[in-house]
């Protein structure tokens, strides 16, 4: 076996399997550690070492290979002959484990204290930092380890920078969405489950994603709207500043009718809806004299904008069965054609 005896070997694999064991036993003892700490009275415990657990029984396992690996000659050897081979591996090994670590900790201690924010931007920040962070301590870690072999890393930094330009120029539009979406959910004015009208779009804010905003609309379909689109829209935001929202209704009535009486029917029939609010009062108002009706305006007031339709159906439908209880009559277009006879031709 290349002059690496038997016993070596056999006691390098002995010394890997009991490493890779106890990294395997000492992630589930962890695991357990933090599930009782968990129901005990400072739930930090329980977060440590969740947060703990995996770098350690990585460390467990990598070690037991390192040393399993110098305790054979030959090996020693070949990295003795690659000035800075360990010292790098141990940095890749402490990267690993640093990555892991702010990784855990992210993800166990900053999004719970995200989630309980009234706005959602903290979460979206912890999730950057989640993906930024670690690629970060990866980048950095392996500059050094480079820089331990031996090779030249200020060559490596110039091609990283001009790779990196090329990434950004190349997801301008991606880091155009993240950063606008970043922007829509720190705004005051657009929040989840708002009913907004953008475009040819009107539905309700379902969720505001790093890259798109999605929105369910009034026909219950599912819209994805990049979020630098929304961006440069105009958006209407319908429960702001508050849920109350006004109707408007046009009623036409003959020439001839009592306008008196037509608006204290539509008034008195407006009071008895459950959805109509009192305040501001419902206007009824003149305003169109056309060319076969009285047009009337009807302003009225409910308490949140679903339901629009179901408000106006219910008031056209009250107001033409009342006004044809009171022979109040509602016209329709007419046109009047009058047919002259042209010259007799008398030859």
């Amino acid at each position: 076996m290349n002059g690496i005896s038997v016993q070596t070997l056999v006691v390098s694999l002995a010394i890997v399997a009991a490493g890779f064991l106890g990294a395997y036993l000492l992630f589930h003892a962890v695991r357990w550690l933090g599930r009782k700490a968990d129901q005990g009275r400072f739930q930090i415990d329980g977060i440590l070492l969740r947060i703990l657990g995996p770098p350690m029984s990585v460390l467990v396992a990598l070690g037991s290979v390192n040393y399993a690996l110098y305790r054979i000659p030959q090996v020693q050897e070949q990295f003795g002959e690659w000035e800075g081979a360990q010292r790098a591996l141990l940095i890749l090994t402490g990267t690993w484990i640093l990555a892991s670590l702010v990784k855990n900790l992210i993800r166990e201690y900053g999004l719970p204290l995200a989630h309980r924010t009234d706005t959602d931007i903290d979460e979206r920040v912890i999730r950057l930092l989640d993906l930024t962070v670690v690629y970060v301590i990866w980048i950095a870690g392996i500059l050094i380890a480079l820089r331990e072999l031996g090779i030249e890393v200020t060559a490596f930094l110039a091609s990283l920078g001009i790779a990196g330009l090329a990434v950004a120029l190349a997801a301008k539009t991606i880091l155009s969405n993240v950063l606008a979406g970043v922007t829509l959910t720190a705004d005051r004015n657009f929040r989840v489950g708002d009913r907004i009208e953008v475009g040819d779009f009107i539905g309700d804010v379902l969720e505001i994603n790093l890259h798109k905003t999605v929105i369910r609309t009034r026909n219950n379909e599912i819209v994805m709207i990049p979020n630098d689109v929304l961006g440069k829209e105009v958006i209407i935001n319908h429960m702001l500043p508050e849920q109350k929202t006004r109707i408007e209704l046009t009623i036409g009535v003959a020439y001839g009718t009592d306008l008196d009486r037509a608006t204290s029917l539509l008034q008195a029939l407006l009071r008895t809806s459950d959805r109509i609010l009192s305040t501001p009062p419902p206007e009824v108002n003149v305003t169109t004299l056309g060319d076969h009706a009285i047009v009337l305006q009807v302003l009225l007031w409910i308490d949140a904008p679903r339901g629009k339709r179901a408000v106006r159906d219910d008031v056209y439908r009250r107001a033409l069965s009342r006004f044809a209880e009171a022979g109040i009559e509602i016209p329709f277009p007419q046109r009047v054609v009058q047919i002259t006879e042209g010259p007799r031709d008398e030859t």
